[in-house]
């Protein structure tokens, strides 16, 4: 491949969950470069899932040999990692994996959960971490390695996630994570910016195991010759420490302004804005984590199950047998389309894998419900569509009683490319709706942007917002808005009304599973 000849960019590295999205952006927030290298995750147990680290560095070596080739070593400026959160990755002092890298979506540790809420009044859990204890967070997972892995445990000189591992490994200076990444651990204290030692001592788990805090702007990272030989790249690259996958794409989708809110449509989806303080709701419906500026924070309602659900009702309700390369996605809207707001009374309930705002519960399941002998599959498609984003809608309501209102939103993540959702968003929070121009790249700009403060390319993080490029929007039509205000509230009653239904089904259907093994 023949190189490009762009005069200067900055190399982003963002390990998620199938793959390493490596991408090479201008000044101007312009792609010159993306792919995508994979890697799989392992199901090792029921509930299990971890990824390789070395696995994942090979994959991001290779992105990075074939960006430098592409468009040109010598006008590399920086390199920066974003990455999944939530992770677990024992070190030792080299940097190297100890083990496994128990990933965002693994539930081995539900019996540390339990633990914890034994030891620490959930209040004055969430009062200190801005988070509500959550199995899918590192601390439980720290605990579980001390219980089960216990020779693991002892070994590890620091806990860190993967794009801290990246970094140690590629700059020869492991050990250390930012703070977005850091809040999700559940063990950072959301006032002082430091760990949350007494949360950390009633646990059991040794402070000294957390990893060094430093500024995800912070590029006195250096790329080593070693891994310069490795990529093609130039030793001494400034290398940026970072941030985690949701704070980078904040960064890359909204305005670096308090309230400016967003939206990701993904697999699971969620709705977050941008706060002074950490998010106090007195129902800890929502959780907060540091921004990359290090003096804002993110406050998030986050719906489980996004686009997986509606991708679980189109594959096994609207298009049986279709295999999801072949789906049909401008005739399955035209579909919804065809049926006013509201889907004459039909609601999809999107709680495919249990719910986390604002239920946060495991013993719900997806409901489809409401439907008579009058309707048919046009009223099924547009209650999938319209499940999704209700619960999305229902994060933004709950933003708004917090004291940050959507009054704008940006939409990014795969499912921002459905016209069908664009529009219903708009109609749904009542507010102009933006496309990202990019919106499944929103992750890698926002970590081109943090790398970009590091070097001086922008004066700030406003600055650097000003680059983000919208590709459509969408206006709220107020007869649309009037219709899903009366739905909305028949549909956040619903799991409140069926929550003991629904915990005896989970009840027997864990006994049903259990049976069969």
């Amino acid at each position: 491949m023949s190189a490009i000849h762009r005069p200067s960019y900055i190399l982003t590295l963002d390990a998620g969950t199938t793959g390493v999205k490596c991408a090479a952006f201008d000044r101007k927030g312009e792609a010159l470069f993306e792919c995508v290298e994979s890697y799989p995750t392992r199901y090792p147990a029921p509930s299990w899932a971890e990824q390789q680290p070395r696995e994942v560095l090979a994959a991001s070596l290779t992105g990075i040999r074939k960006a430098a080739e592409a468009a040109g070593a010598a006008g590399c400026a920086a390199l920066v990692f974003s990455g999944t959160m939530n992770g677990c990755i024992p070190i030792d002092e080299s940097g190297e994996a100890l083990f496994a890298n128990i990933i965002h979506s693994d539930l081995r540790a539900a019996p540390q959960v339990e633990e914890i809420k034994r030891l620490i009044p959930l209040r004055d859990y969430y009062a200190a971490t801005g988070n509500r204890i959550d199995v899918h967070s590192g601390l439980p997972k720290y605990m579980w390695l001390q219980k089960n892995a216990p020779d693991i445990y002892t070994r590890a000189w620091k806990f860190v996630n993967i794009k801290d591992y990246l970094y140690g490994r590629l700059t020869g200076r492991p050990g250390g994570t930012d703070r977005s990444d850091g809040s999700l651990c559940n063990c950072l204290d959301m006032k002082t910016g430091d760990w949350a030692w007494d949360v950390l001592a009633a646990c059991g788990v040794e402070g000294a195991k957390m990893p060094e805090l430093r500024s995800s702007a912070d590029i006195t990272g250096r790329l080593t010759p070693e891994f310069a030989a490795l990529t093609g790249l130039p030793v001494g690259l400034p290398v940026a420490v970072g941030a985690g996958d949701g704070a980078c794409a904040a960064h890359g989708a909204r305005r670096h302004t308090v309230g400016d809110a967003y939206m990701n449509i993904g697999s699971s989806a969620w709705v977050s804005a941008m706060g002074e303080s950490p998010c106090a709701d007195p129902e800890m419906r929502l959780f907060s984590y540091f921004d990359a500026d290090e003096s804002r924070y993110n406050v998030c309602g986050t719906v489980q199950s996004g686009s997986a659900a509606s991708n679980w009702a189109i594959g096994n309700l609207l298009c049986p047998g279709v295999p999801p390369e072949k789906w049909d996605f401008a005739a399955l809207e035209a579909l919804a389309a065809s049926v006013a707001p509201g889907a004459d009374g039909v609601m999809y309930l999107p709680t495919l894998a249990g719910e986390r705002t604002p239920w946060w519960t495991a013993k719900a399941s997806g409901t489809l419900m409401g439907f008579t002998l009058y309707h048919d599959r046009r009223h099924v498609a547009r209650a999938v569509y319209e499940g999704v984003m209700q619960s999305l809608c229902l994060c933004g309501a709950l933003l708004g009683e917090n004291g940050l209102p959507v009054r704008r939103l940006t939409l990014i993540g795969g499912g921002a490319k459905s016209r069908l959702w664009g529009q219903m968003a708009a109609d749904m929070f009542g507010c102009p709706v933006g496309v990202h121009q990019t919106p499944q790249s929103a992750t890698s700009l926002g970590a081109a942007f943090i790398a970009g403060v590091g070097i001086g390319w922008y004066r700030d993080y406003a600055e650097a917002a000003k680059n983000i490029h919208i590709a459509r929007e969408y206006q709220p039509d107020p007869a649309a808005h009037a219709a899903y205000q009366k739905h909305l509230a028949v549909f956040r009653q619903l799991y409140p009304n069926m929550k003991k239904a629904y915990e005896l089904l989970y009840d027997y259907q864990q006994e049903a599973q259990g049976g069969q093994e």
